[in-house]
């Protein structure tokens, strides 16, 4: 039983550091963050859109934020190693983001999406799909939830895993909209993925093809006779 505390009072930490960080360096464009303890030291991966906002000058920033980490939640040496989001149109957690930014801002829905759709198709995913869920229409209608999908999409079995999910909210007067985002990145090969050869052409032979072809080819004499060798 003490072991199963221990990894519940490490989920929960984890879950609480995720969620001090992600209102933290918010602006920075906060992805996902990843903990894994050495022996030495507690590493914290972040995974960030824009990385010197969190470094700041000479790394003053990062510094105050290590100690507020340990001091706080009782991290044993963090060691917080931030990671540059190279693509933000395939990280599903920025992209969720993005449409819940624009939806707070009052923008049109569809367009919003529409023009997320392609912005993610155009960087090369083979897929994506959007879902919003809640008071869509505004004040007093109903709940609802609107799924947008352009490309390939899996959707049961352990491929899912493959496939990488957003998660996030928009809090507009009439309620709040849960933005959910799927991507299939390029490089994922799914279990089921069948390579297709082209230019392969396998021709079947019946019995007595090659005697017809051979008399096709046998020459003929002045009388018209055919000439047996």
């Amino acid at each position: 039983m003490a072991i199963e505390k221990h990894f519940i009072q490490e989920g929960i930490i984890r879950s609480q550091v995720e969620e001090f960080l992600s209102r933290k360096i918010d602006k920075a464009g906060y992805s996902r963050i990843e903990i894994k303890k050495v022996p030495l030291s507690t590493q914290i991966l972040l995974f960030v859109e824009r990385p010197p906002l969190i470094i700041g000058k000479r790394g003053k920033k990062i510094e105050r934020m290590t100690s507020e980490l340990k001091n706080r939640f009782n991290i044993e040496k963090p060691m917080i190693d931030v990671q540059k989001v190279t693509q933000p149109n395939l990280d599903a957690n920025l992209v969720a983001k993005s449409i819940a930014t624009a939806l707070e801002r009052g923008m049109n829905r569809r367009r919003v999406i529409y023009r997320t759709l392609r912005a993610v198709m155009h960087s090369g995913a083979r897929g994506v799909e959007i879902s919003l869920s809640g008071k869509i229409v505004g004040k007093g209608g109903r709940s609802r939830t609107e799924k947008y999908l352009e490309g390939y999409m899996k959707k049961a079995g352990d491929s899912l895993k493959l496939v990488d999910m957003g998660l996030t909210q928009a809090y507009l007067k009439a309620g709040i909209i849960g933005v959910t985002v799927r991507i299939v990145k390029p490089d994922v090969v799914f279990p089921d993925h069948i390579d297709v050869l082209k230019g392969i052409v396998i021709k079947e032979e019946t019995p007595g093809d090659n005697d017809a072809n051979l008399e096709k080819k046998l020459p003929e004499d002045s009388d018209g006779k055919e000439v047996k060798k």
